[in-house]
């Protein structure tokens, strides 16, 4: 039957062009097709955001984002003095409550899905099942910022904040019907602070047919980082990789060319733009530039959940060497999927052995494209939600009864 569906996120998600909103775009349009989904969200005021194309397919209510999010240092130092986390809280605001009172008043939903518990903490009505999107183990996320952090206020900071986040974020496991989650290792650390909340994995996925393995020529001295440069795991990551991993692939591949692609990349990362580097920013379309490199590399050293950026790689067919981090949660072998080292002599070298070998790359990105299309396509991902939602539904009207 068709269910009524309201979901709950932080901004629009579309255009769907980083790994947040492309988890929330694809779960809620699969999910049209099938039942009737609202979607309440904050709109910032960003001109770039398609509401025309969210409002084809949903219900779309918006709120204005709150002062918190937009003030974003200020609303930091406030927080210092507080109980609650600046993470957690600074989404926010006494009109998103109304906004999801008044709606609750006017529909009878069967499930309210929340999008990262970053929207956990408003009050949510009694009736729908409540399920809780983690799209990261958010508390996680800081204490691995604070690991890498060199300044040691800002290290201090984070260590304050994560351990604020991590009370708030277990708390919200609790008192949610359902707890979604992207990997099996953040389902474990869900089960081990939650015992009594459901949980199910609903891994990202990949659009199959937009993310193809592409003919054409391939440069052999290409290296691409793919993703959004403005958050903090992946602006680490293009800076460890230059710095520390990048001068040990060109001892042996002088002519080697680092492309870094997706949108905000911050001073530290731009001033990297020169010889050798090439920090392209923002595009309408990372095909191009994914088929033209000979590697693709993840070189996280923090973060949660599971990396679309991954799983675009596998689905173009194209070589990958990652973190341990970088691949977690996604169902890969090492040296059959891809290639994984953890330190930056090994990663080096794994690099410079795929951008010599183009059998390997060929072997590595046809069992990539074998494993997505088996398991990491949108359409089988949301049969997963669809059926959690379907057990939690049916335990809140026992319950109810």
């Amino acid at each position: 039957r068709r269910r009524r569906i309201l979901v709950l996120c932080p901004e629009p998600p579309a255009p769907p062009t980083w790994g947040f909103a492309l988890r929330v775009y694809h779960l809620a349009r699969e999910l049209a097709r099938r039942n009737d989904v609202s979607m309440l969200t904050y709109d910032s005021g960003d001109e770039s955001r398609d509401w025309r194309h969210l409002e084809e397919l949903f219900r779309v209510h918006r709120v204005a984002a709150p002062a918190d999010a937009r003030r974003r240092r200020r609303a930091q130092l406030r927080s210092l003095a507080g109980l609650r986390s600046f993470h957690l809280g600074s989404l926010l605001s006494p009109e998103m409550q109304r906004a999801i009172d008044e709606l609750a008043a006017r529909e009878s939903f069967d499930v309210i899905q929340v999008e990262s518990s970053q929207m956990a903490g408003f009050d949510l009505p009694v009736g729908p099942a409540l399920v809780l999107d983690e799209h990261n183990v958010e508390h996680d996320l800081i204490r691995g910022i604070a690991a890498v952090e060199t300044s040691l206020p800002r290290k201090l900071y984070q260590l304050l904040e994560w351990r604020k986040v991590r009370r708030e974020e277990i708390d919200a496991w609790r008192r949610f019907d359902g707890c979604v989650v992207t990997s099996g290792e953040d389902e474990r650390q869900v089960r081990h602070r939650a015992p009594a909340t459901p949980t199910r994995v609903v891994p990202n996925a990949v659009d199959l047919g937009h993310f193809t393995p592409a003919g054409g020529d391939v440069d052999p001295d290409s290296i691409i980082f793919v993703g959004s440069i403005n958050y903090r795991p992946n602006t680490d990551a293009v800076l460890y990789f230059a710095r520390r991993i990048l001068p040990l692939v060109r001892q042996s591949r002088p002519q080697a060319t680092f492309v870094v692609v997706g949108q905000g990349a911050p001073e530290a990362v731009q001033r990297l733009d020169g010889p050798g580097i090439r920090v392209i920013g923002a595009v309408a379309d990372v095909r191009p530039h994914l088929a033209r490199a000979a590697v693709v590399v993840v070189p996280l050293r923090m973060g949660g959940g599971t990396r679309l950026k991954v799983l675009e790689g596998l689905a173009m067919g194209k070589a990958l060497v990652s973190t341990s981090l970088g691949c977690e949660g996604i169902d890969v072998d090492a040296g059959r999927h891809l290639l994984v080292a953890d330190d930056p002599e090994r990663f080096a070298a794994q690099v410079i052995r795929l951008m010599g070998d183009p059998g390997l790359r060929r072997d590595l990105g046809a069992a990539g494209r074998d494993l997505v299309e088996r398991c990491y396509g949108w359409p089988a991902v949301v049969a997963e939600l669809e059926a959690f939602h379907d057990q939690l539904v049916g335990a809140a009207r026992r319950q109810r009864a």
